[in-house]
């Protein structure tokens, strides 16, 4: 292997809000990344339709080659979620590739089993430095793909957005539960909140953003995207706090874990652990030039291979002062621009598909 290359196990998307419908988001961002910079990869299927041609497909499966022919060999969280086993001699004792696993389901809960172990990589969303993670794991972040980026190409002067926050959840998780009881009551009178959602069973008329609507389950809204590039702010709060203990909230001896981790919520009414704080939503915003606000990363654990600055790249909300949130933006009237011009910057440098691409490189010592 004289030359980098790349394999991927990729899913077929599957049928709109069906449960054998998967997304693949971060290998895609990742492909794209390496296709840019000439890297060559293969996959078992021919998968992600960049375009409405016929063979416009990003991944393209090649008979002639197998990951025995490849210096790398990726797995994606949604081969487990579908049902899929775990691919035939992925492991063997020759094997000269390195193997990587994606994990970016909330919970992580099956990447801790037996099977995982052998994986030289497992670059896992949601991380969070206050977990205790087998020695294989890294932080990584979904990021920014090209079909986001097409869509928040072109964006307005910020001057001309109108002074609205917006907030478009579908999910209910506690954190927002808060946000929205205690925050966005006193927020309002600065920025007027936008709840305005699009019909989750409306597929979009266009050809191509239907097909961006099929291949997303659902998460491609040209609706959305305007309403985005027009918004002062977005609201990209999500997940739960939990208590600091135990370091290992997904290995062995669950039940005993969280009967202790009760007690201790009982102590402690002030947990200081995020899960299941990742979105697309947040990337999304901060390509828009959408004011991101969430809670303060760094004070809750979470953790990105390159971390944005508070109240420079995006608001961080201390749940424990709210009112610190709403007199910094009351009282600067020019700080949300200056935070939406360096938070696209931001996303853009450090989290588009090449860089993630060539951190993903670097990360394996194979650049």
């Amino acid at each position: 292997m004289e030359k980098i290359s790349i394999f991927f196990y990729c899913c077929p998307p599957g049928i709109p809000d069906s449960k054998e419908t998967v997304y693949q988001h971060v290998i895609v961002s990742l492909a794209e990344g390496l296709k840019a910079l000439g890297i060559p990869f293969y996959s078992n299927i021919d998968f992600w339709k960049s375009g409405i041609e016929d063979n416009d497909y990003l991944f393209r499966f090649n008979p002639s080659i197998t990951p025995d022919d490849c210096s790398v060999v990726v797995m994606h969280t949604a081969w487990f979620t579908s049902g899929r086993p775990m691919p035939d001699r992925l492991f063997h004792a020759h094997r000269k590739y390195i193997t990587v696993y994606f994990e970016s389901e909330a919970d992580a809960k099956h990447a801790w089993r037996p099977e995982f172990k052998p994986f030289d990589f497992i670059f896992r969303c949601h991380f969070n430095t206050r977990f205790e993670y087998p020695k294989n794991f890294y932080p990584w972040a979904f990021g920014l793909s090209n079909r986001i980026l097409r869509e928040l190409a072109e964006i307005p002067p910020f001057a001309e957005r109108n002074p609205s926050l917006l907030v478009n959840f579908r999910i209910h998780h506690p954190i927002r539960t808060c946000i929205q009881e205690n925050l966005l009551p006193q927020l309002q009178s600065i920025l007027p909140v936008d709840n305005s959602v699009d019909a989750t069973k409306s597929p979009p008329s266009d050809p191509y953003d239907f097909l961006q609507w099929t291949q997303t389950d659902r998460r491609h809204y040209p609706g959305y995207y305007k309403r985005l590039r027009f918004s002062s702010a977005c609201a990209c709060f999500g997940g739960l706090l939990i208590n600091p203990w135990p370091l290992n909230a997904f290995g062995p001896s669950k039940l005993w874990d969280r009967a202790i981790n009760k007690i201790i919520t009982l102590v402690d009414s002030h947990p200081r652990r995020i899960m299941n704080w990742e979105s697309w939503r947040f990337w999304e915003a901060m390509a828009a030039g959408s004011v991101v606000l969430h809670v303060d990363l760094e004070k809750y654990g979470a953790a990105l291979p390159e971390m944005p600055q508070n109240w420079r790249h995006y608001v961080g909300v201390d749940l424990e002062n709210l009112q610190d949130t709403v007199d910094r933006i009351e009282g600067d009237p020019d700080l949300l621009e200056k935070i939406s011009s360096a938070g696209r910057d931001w996303a853009l440098q450090h989290y588009s598909p090449i860089p993630i691409a060539q951190r993903f490189l670097s990360t394996l010592n194979i650049n």
